[in-house]
This record gives structure tokens, C-alpha cells and sequence, in this order.
């Protein structure tokens, strides 16, 4: 195992610092483009840079800790694109079923659940106490915020952000790029690029994609 790069060296990346401590993991030290990211914190790692500075990507295993979906996607791109790979971090208290497939370079908190025969795709962080029911499919750079939840045989599209308490319910489907805000609970199918919020869930498109809507959900 190689050593691990963190991208972001925020709040998140603090946490995910702790999470991959706890869980065994080499940690080489932060990357960010920030001046001086770790000023006022006591952490026992370092900065290794700000990502042009570092020159051979390839020299490290990374996990990327942005809480915003769009960033996760844009920078998972660049690093792929000069050689990185990949690495998950769950920490020890997460519940990730055996019969679950969880891809490289998520992130899953403490007491977090993935359930039976879910698939989470590259790039997920899922927040504390999140959960992810049997059977469901999540598509790459998703956010998911504390508590909230997604149920059995959901769909979920890449690069979605669900907010802190948002529900979706069994057998849904939310479309690539959506956010669906803190709380809402999501009774019906959920278009691509849309921003939905309240109980049941109401919204519209907003978001763009770039790609024909049938090419990702």
C-alpha cells in the first residue's frame, strides 16, 4: 500500500485525516491549493502541496475530501487523468455488508451503513450515520450528508449531493447532478440537474448536464 494524499485540507479533510488514522492507513499529508490550509491546527502531518506541485501523483494512493460533489468530480478527473489511484477510507464503525460493492476512493464515515447488495460507485463520500439500503446503485462522486438515507433499490445518478436528513424513498430514481436539500423527503422519480426540497419532495431542473440524460441517470 502506498502512502495516502488527501485532497483538501478543510473541515472535511480533517475528518477524513481522523477517519483513515483510525483505520490503519499510511497518511503521507494534505494536498491543497490553499495558503497554509492547517494554520491553527495541531495536526501530526503535513502539506504536501498545492496539486501542480506535485509531481508524481502516481507516487501516492488518494482520497479526495470535498463535500461538494462538483468538485469531487473535476478534481477525480484531473487526478485520473496524470495516473492516481485510488483508495477508500471506511472507518472501523461503518457497516459495509459483505455482499456490497464499494468502489475506490469513497468515503465512508463513522456509523455510516451500506447495505446488502448495494452498489457505490467511485468517488462517494457518505457522511456520518448515512445509509445506503440493500439493493441500491450509486453512481460515481455522490455526497451524502449526515443522516440521510437512501432505501432499498433506489437509483441514484453520479455527482449527486443529498442533504443532511434527506430521504429517498424505496425504488426511486434521482437523476445525475440533483440536490435534494436538507430534509426533503423524495416520494417520486427525480429528473437529472434538479433541486428539490420539502416532504414530499417538489423542484425543477436547474443544473445542465452536459451529456444526453440517457447516457447516466
Amino acid at each position: 500500500m502506498k502512502p495516502l494524499a488527501i485532497f483538501g485540507a478543510g473541515g472535511f479533510g480533517r475528518e477524513v485525516y481522523a477517519y483513515a488514522v483510525d483505520a490503519g492507513l499510511p497518511v503521507a499529508g494534505f494536498v491543497d491549493d490553499t495558503a497554509d490550509p492547517l494554520a491553527g491546527y495541531d495536526l501530526p502531518t503535513t502539506v504536501l502541496g498545492g496539486l501542480a506541485s506535485i509531481e508524481d501523483v502516481a507516487g501516492y494512493d488518494w482520497v479526495i475530501a470535498l463535500g461538494d460533489a462538483g468538485n469531487r468530480e473535476l478534481i477525480h478527473r484531473r487526478l485520473s487523468g496524470r495516473g492516481a489511484t485510488f483508495v477508500s477510507v471506511v472507518h472501523p464503525t461503518a457497516y459495509v455488508a459483505r455482499s456490497a460493492e464499494v468502489a475506490d476512493g469513497c468515503v465512508v464515515a463513522p456509523f455510516a451503513m451500506v447495505g446488502a447488495h448495494a452498489k457505490v460507485g467511485a468517488n462517494v463520500a457518505l457522511n456520518t450515520y448515512a445509509s445506503i439500503g440493500h439493493d441500491a446503485v450509486i453512481g460515481d462522486h455522490c455526497v451524502f450528508s449526515p443522516y440521510s438515507a437512501v432505501n432499498g433499490n433506489v437509483i441514484v445518478g453520479a455527482g449527486v449531493f443529498l442533504g443532511s436528513a434527506a430521504i429517498v424513498s424505496p425504488g426511486r430514481r434521482v437523476g445525475r447532478a440533483s440536490k435534494i436539500s436538507v430534509g426533503a423527503a423524495v416520494t417520486r422519480d427525480v429528473e437529472a440537474g434538479s433541486l428539490v426540497a420539502g416532504n414530499p419532495a417538489k423542484g425543477r431542473v436547474m443544473f445542465p448536464v452536459d451529456f444526453p440524460v440517457d447516457e447516466e441517470i
